[in-house]
């Protein structure tokens, strides 16, 4: 088993800051922060493996610009901020869609209250689509704490409306142009978790078949156990337990270097499937994914993980950004890290 040096995906890590104002060099917050890789070589090659020219997302996963994606799936301690400045506003400030699974309300001098369930801070944050938006918008509007920053700059949540007639949900359907912040398209997801531009050596790009820069499925079992993913752990020991936290396989990367790519929560992506009642793609596998269905809900161009846009539970999301440092955000700080990745 080769090994070889990773140098081209620099990790950039940004704090969440606490409104619009907030100047560089301004205290960050200090619950979360949310790291980001770049995703080069724009104008890739879209994934066209002949033996699968009739499945899947054949044809997809080139894109034409740089971009970062965020190195794992948001966390729960990451999203209860989210929670905690959406929350005054919202028709309902103890909703589901708000809290997902791991976030506890209760009130306290007449006001909602969000705390993070013990243990959970880490686990990767189960959210509906329409949310994932408005955190997005957070992001974009410099996590303002007023009524306008969550409606509307990445997606306008105006047109997150239903009707009893296809195609049933009207939202917007990509993300606004000059977002700084976004739910990954199926082409960005794609490309940032299967796309090696240096594959088969260096300059000879390709895509690997799963997740883990490699055309063979991931282990599942504990860290500690040699495994390489958590999906299904929840199946195969019947709680959820440690084995959740986000990053607990740091030596498993895609070819840009994100974690988490298998496992936790399915995420979601802007891709629309007007098959299934106008329902939302999501791609991964996650904790309750059966054994056996792993090294398909991970394969590269898997195309029947689709859920209700307002449907929480089981689906969070990793963010995704622009690929220069946004002027409403200050860096924590700025550093290129090298690691090494176990090349199959």
């Amino acid at each position: 088993m080769a090994q070889r040096i990773f140098t081209n995906s620099p990790v950039h890590t940004f704090g969440l800051l606490a409104g619009l104002g907030l100047a560089a060099g301004a205290a960050l917050g200090q619950a979360s922060s949310l790291v980001f890789r770049d995703i080069g070589d724009p104008g890739n090659e879209a994934w066209l493996d002949a033996r699968y020219q009739d499945l899947g997302f054949y044809g997809r996963g080139a894109v034409e610009y740089r971009y970062r994606m965020a190195e794992t799936e948001v966390t729960v301690n990451q999203w209860v901020e989210f929670a905690r400045a959406y929350g005054p506003h919202a028709p309902d400030p103890l909703s589901f869609d708000i809290t997902g699974s791991y976030i506890n309300t209760r009130y306290e001098d007449g006001e909602v209250r969000y705390d993070v369930r013990s243990g959970a801070g880490l686990y990767p944050t189960d959210v509906n689509w329409r949310m994932a938006a408005r955190f997005s918008n957070w992001m974009h509007n410099g996590q303002a704490n007023e009524a306008w920053a969550f409606e509307s700059g990445a997606y306008d949540t105006s047109t997150f409306t239903e009707q009893n007639v296809p195609p049933f949900y009207t939202d917007q359907t990509t993300r606004s142009p000059g977002a700084r912040y976004w739910i990954p398209s199926m082409d960005e997801w794609m490309k940032a978790v299967y796309y090696d531009p240096d594959k088969d050596g260096p300059g000879e790009a390709g895509w690997w078949e799963q997740p883990n820069s490699s055309d063979i499925p991931l282990v599942v079992g504990l860290p500690d156990e040699g495994g390489e993913t958590n999906a299904s752990l929840a199946r195969v020991y019947g709680q959820y337990g440690d084995h959740l936290n986000s990053g607990q396989y740091p030596d498993v990367r895609t070819p840009w270097g994100l974690l988490d790519a298998s496992g936790g929560q399915a995420e979601w992506t802007e891709e629309w499937s007007d098959s299934v009642q106008h329902s939302r793609f999501a791609r991964g596998s996650d904790l309750y994914t059966f054994p056996g269905e792993v090294m398909i809900w991970d394969w590269v161009g898997e195309d029947h993980r689709v859920f209700d846009p307002a449907f929480t539970g089981l689906v969070g999301f990793r963010i995704a950004m622009v690929p220069a440092v946004p002027t409403l955000v200050a860096p924590c700080f700025l550093m290129t890290i090298f690691f090494v990745r176990k090349r199959r």
